[in-house]
């Protein structure tokens, strides 16, 4: 005989048994598999080519020329100042709390590599990163590395049968 499952009054995110997870996307409801399907025919052949190239790890290679680089980087800067400030609110805070940031190469590059040294994509990536971990962990670690003990008190939490979002 196999135990009962719990139920939960407020299913949330992190609950095993919920089978059906729809993602929120704003205003606009919930983000189904057939809006993804449709996304996916939309796409162009070269898109959807480039895509499963990103997936298989078998995309053609960037090379990282220094002159390349600190273009890609002046080029996000520009990207970032045009986001609209709401979405940039934790970005800024990090900037007022620690202004090396905005200088810092090897943060800027992380982004640039990630989205494959599209500035404009690496910017938006770059501010939802901060807005993530403000969320997550608030002002006191917005600036400093995330160690697992800052990652374990979250997940004790996600863990918890009382979590309700």
């Amino acid at each position: 005989m196999t135990p009962a499952r719990p139920t939960f009054n407020n299913p949330c995110f992190c609950d095993p048994w919920n089978n059906e997870l729809n993602v929120s996307v704003g205003l606009g409801g919930a983000y189904t598999d057939t809006d993804l399907a449709s996304e996916l025919n939309a796409l162009s052949f070269s898109e959807r080519q480039a895509m499963e190239e990103d997936i298989h790890g078998v995309a053609e290679v960037i090379q990282e020329r220094p002159e390349l680089v600190t273009a890609k980087i002046e080029e996000m800067l520009q990207a970032l100042a045009k986001i609209d400030p709401q979405r940039r609110q934790a970005w800024d805070r990090a900037i007022f709390l620690r202004p090396a940031l905005m200088e810092d190469r090897r943060l800027h590059l992380m982004f640039l590599r990630a989205r494959r040294f599209r500035a404009n994509d690496a910017a938006e990536l770059q501010c939802a990163y901060f807005r993530a971990k403000r969320d997550l962990f608030g002002d006191e670690l917005l600036i400093h590395r995330i160690t697992w003990n800052d990652v374990g008190i979250i997940r004790l939490l996600l863990e918890s049968p009382f979590c309700v979002s």
